[in-house]
C-alpha cells in the first residue's frame, strides 16, 4: 500500500489555509486554575479585544480540562460537517458580540468567530474597514490590529466543500448564505498573510493533485 504521507500533508495544507485545526490548546500550557472563563472572555476574543494568552487559556478549559462551565456546552450540530476541526459551543444566555446578542461561538485553530447572515457580515466588514483577501477558494476579508504581528479581524465564507474543490470540483458560485466573522490570533504580519493568501489557490490545487495521485495508486 502506498504511504498515506502525501494525503496527510495535503490535508494539513488545506487545514492551515482554512484555519480548521484547533492547535492552540497544545501550543499554550497556562495554569488553568488561575483563569476563569466567562461569556465576556469569549466576546472579547471574537472581537480581537483579548490578549493572545487568553486564547490558550480558553483552549485549555474547552478542550483539555474536561470540565466546561455550566453556562457552556458543545453544539450538537454546527451545520458544517465538511469543515474539519470546526468546534462550536452554545451559551445558556446570550453574550454581545459586534453589538448583537449571540448564543453560539466557534473555534477554528487560531480563529474565534460567530456565524452570521451574509448581509449582516458584509455590513460589519464595511463598518470595520476590512479588505478582500486575494484568494478564490473562499471569500475572505481582513484587517490587522497590528500590521507586523496581528491579531487579524476577519470574515470568511464557510468552506464545507474545500476538499472537493481541491479534488477538482468546480468552485461554488453565488452569494453564500452565511459568513464567519471574528478574530484570528495567529502571530503573522499582514504581508505574510497576503503572500500566503495570494498562493492559496495554487497551493490547494497542488495539494489536490497529491491526494489524487495517492488515491490512484491505491490497490
Amino acid at each position: 500500500m502506498k504511504s498515506t504521507l502525501p494525503l496527510c500533508a495535503a490535508l494539513a495544507i488545506l487545514c492551515q489555509m482554512a484555519g480548521q485545526v484547533p492547535a492552540y490548546a497544545e501550543e499554550a500550557q497556562p495554569d488553568a486554575t488561575a483563569f476563569e472563563l466567562t461569556p465576556e472572555t469569549l466576546s472579547a476574543l471574537a472581537e480581537c479585544r483579548a490578549p493572545r494568552e487568553a486564547l490558550g487559556e480558553t483552549g485549555m478549559v474547552l478542550f483539555m480540562s474536561g470540565n466546561l462551565p455550566a453556562w457552556l456546552k458543545p453544539a450538537a450540530d454546527n451545520g458544517h460537517e465538511g469543515m474539519l476541526g470546526l468546534e462550536t459551543f452554545e451559551l445558556a444566555e446570550p453574550v454581545t458580540v459586534f453589538g448583537k446578542p449571540v448564543t453560539r461561538i466557534s473555534f477554528l485553530q487560531e480563529w474565534v468567530v460567530i456565524e452570521d447572515t451574509y448581509d449582516a457580515a458584509r455590513t460589519l466588514i464595511e463598518a470595520k474597514g476590512m479588505k478582500r483577501a486575494p484568494m478564490k477558494m473562499t471569500e475572505q476579508y481582513y484587517r490587522f490590529a497590528d500590521p507586523e504581528s496581528g491579531p487579524m479581524l476577519g470574515a470568511f465564507a464557510p468552506t464545507d466543500n474545500a476538499l472537493a474543490m481541491m479534488l477538482g470540483a468546480p468552485a461554488e458560485t453565488g452569494t453564500p448564505k452565511t459568513m464567519f466573522v471574528g478574530c484570528n490570533y495567529t502571530v503573522a504580519s499582514q504581508q505574510e498573510f497576503l503572500d500566503a493568501a495570494g498562493k492559496a489557490d495554487a497551493t490547494a490545487a497542488g495539494a489536490g493533485a497529491d491526494i489524487m495521485e495517492m488515491l490512484e495508486g491505491e490497490p
